[in-house]
């Protein structure tokens, strides 16, 4: 009699396990993890734009709720100290993943001014890439390591958590709370940006100059203030807005993007550079077409 208890109970233990399996396939979750997943929607993130901001695979954008991460993209502003590093951070998390997607709980918050939806983010990972057996709160990582800051001028479910992972990455000089790191990365952009203002020098013309070269064989000098990697191009601009009248542009097509370092959008920015070739005119402002690495240069 005992024995049969023992089979039964190893049969009921087994068929619960089967029940709690998700209809994905995937692995026993903890009753929380399991109510998060049961709210998820699941797709491809397939671009990163920015430290707190990505594009999905039917092209909708998705902006993490709560979060706030120094501009990168913005044209009104100049980079900011330690946006680049979250770009890319967010890029080696989720570009190319399949992330859970969930609105917030009370449901105030869904689309904010520029038609992002406002979404909750989380990363599903395992060993073999096909069970669920680690949840991974991108939000809440995102401030935990240092990369951005808790956006608290709307209510949200997680906002006294939130606070407190801000807290406690700024009392740990956690990445851009790393004031020193700051400052040696503030002067290495004036020094480099130092550097363009021997433009029309060295046989160099100054970018606001270039349109005036159209057709003509010119090396121009000027500083990156703005690259940009559209999954198309990527673009180096001299001024923060591209639309300026008097913003130059150098452009890598993604067909010659190998001959370039790796990631050039980030190789290159805030450097000046000298970047040689025939000056185009396209939308009423001067480019270069970069093919080859030798065409640009980065001045020390």
């Amino acid at each position: 009699m005992q024995i049969l208890n023992l089979k039964f109970t190893i049969l009921t233990l087994s068929l619960l396990f089967l029940l709690q399996q998700s209809s994905y396939g995937m692995a026993l979750l903890p009753i929380s993890e399991k109510q998060e997943t049961s709210k998820c929607i699941f797709q491809t993130a397939s671009r990163v734009i920015d430290g707190d901001t990505f594009e999905l695979s039917d092209g909708a954008r998705i902006r993490l709720t709560g979060v706030d991460t120094p501009e990168t993209v913005d044209h009104r502003k100049n980079v900011q100290w330690f946006g680049r590093e979250a770009s890319k951070k967010l890029k080696e998390w989720i570009e190319g993943e399949t992330v859970c997607l969930r609105q917030d709980r009370d449901k105030t918050q869904n689309i904010d001014k520029y038609g992002r939806l406002l979404r909750y983010v989380w990363k599903y990972t395992a060993p073999d890439k096909t069970k669920i057996s680690e949840r991974f709160f991108v939000n809440a990582e995102i401030i935990k390591q240092g990369y951005g800051f808790a956006y608290t001028r709307y209510p949200f479910e997680y906002l006294e958590e939130f606070r407190k992972y801000e807290r406690d990455a700024r009392e740990n000089n956690r990445g851009l709370w790393d004031n020193k790191k700051q400052e040696a990365w503030e002067k290495e952009v004036e020094k480099n940006k130092a550097f363009a203002k021997n433009c029309g020098k060295a046989e160099t013309i100054c970018p606001e100059d270039a349109i005036n070269h159209i057709g003509l064989y010119k090396t121009v000098r000027f500083f990156i203030k703005k690259s940009y990697d559209s999954g198309k191009a990527v673009f180096f601009n001299s001024k923060n807005d591209f639309k300026d009248y008097d913003n130059f542009t150098a452009v890598i097509f993604e067909t010659d993007k190998n001959n370039f370092p790796p990631q050039p959008a980030d190789f290159y920015w805030g450097k000046t550079v000298d970047v040689k070739g025939e000056i185009k005119e396209y939308e009423q402002k001067a480019e270069i077409i970069l093919k080859y690495s030798s065409q640009i240069k980065i001045i020390k």
